[in-house]
């Protein structure tokens, strides 16, 4: 394996190290989840496992509601299983590291489990943490100037919820590219959608919050996403109006997700006006 930019110095080629391998193997055995942290040469890794494939019916579902709306941004990732998945994350890690911008760096890569080095804290833990509101938002919108500079340089996430954002030297990162593969999209659309998983994830850390903070941070990002991201937002917005109309409708004796959603779509809307 070649040096990549976030690996620890001398960590390079340890895809053939028997000891790395060895621990791997002897953790992998009682690992309660697919990702898990190990220590090596002084190093915190992090080794994510092969991955099964998502039910054909959620994918199949998706699919069929992207096509009834004729909008490819509802289209699901495409998520491979196994060693192709693993080979597919590792190279949008190395693509997104190669063009400067913060990911974890790949230490391995095989059949079996990728390895990548520490890049700090989860976000999402941070944020989850801090009972301060307004260093919240500070973090938050950091996270959301990343994307913004992500998509100015012509690239994109692919799942860019709060909870695949990193916390390191008090600067955000990427996390978790599984879902960086997006077909049947075009770069506008891939960074749309990029803006929309964003801003959903982000309405429980404005709920009950005076005044709300959601809207200037929509209005923010949209003000510097490329008129073709903005066109494609819109258009979801008017092949969805219908089922936003009911949303808001039941939203009153609905659950927080309901609420959320409306929410977040008023933030939308008034970030497009």
């Amino acid at each position: 394996m070649n040096d990549t930019p976030g690996t620890p110095a001398g960590l390079s080629g340890l895809a053939v190290d028997p000891v790395l391998h060895d621990l791997i193997r002897s953790l992998r055995a009682t690992a309660l989840t697919r990702v898990f942290s190990i220590t090596y040469d002084g190093n915190k890794l992090w080794v994510k496992t092969a991955g099964a494939p998502r039910m054909r019916s959620s994918v199949l579902m998706q699919r069929a509601i992207a096509a009834l709306f004729a909008l490819p941004i509802l289209r699901p990732a495409r998520n491979r299983a196994g060693a192709m998945g693993l080979a597919a994350e590792a190279g949008a890690a190395r693509s997104l590291a190669a063009a400067g911008f913060p990911v974890p760096g790949v230490i391995a890569c095989t059949g079996q489990w990728l390895v990548l080095s520490d890049a700090g804290d989860a976000l999402e833990a941070r944020l989850n943490a801090s009972a301060d509101i307004d260093q919240r938002w500070v973090m938050i919108a950091a996270a959301g100037r990343l994307l913004t500079r992500l998509h100015a340089a012509n690239l994109w996430h692919g799942g860019a919820q709060i909870r695949n954002f990193s916390w390191n030297d008090n600067a955000p990162g990427l996390l978790d590219l599984e879902d960086h593969d997006l077909p049947g999209m075009t770069l506008p659309e891939k960074q749309a959608r990029d803006l929309l998983l964003f801003l959903y994830s982000l309405m429980r850390y404005d709920r009950k919050v005076t005044p709300p903070r959601m809207p200037a941070l929509a209005s923010e990002l949209l003000a510097q996403a490329t008129p073709e991201a903005r066109d494609a937002l819109r258009k979801l917005r008017r092949r969805m109006a219908w089922l936003l109309g009911l949303a808001r409708l039941i939203a009153p004796y609905a659950g927080r997700d309901v609420k959320q959603a409306v929410a977040a779509d008023d933030a939308l809307e008034m970030a497009l006006k």
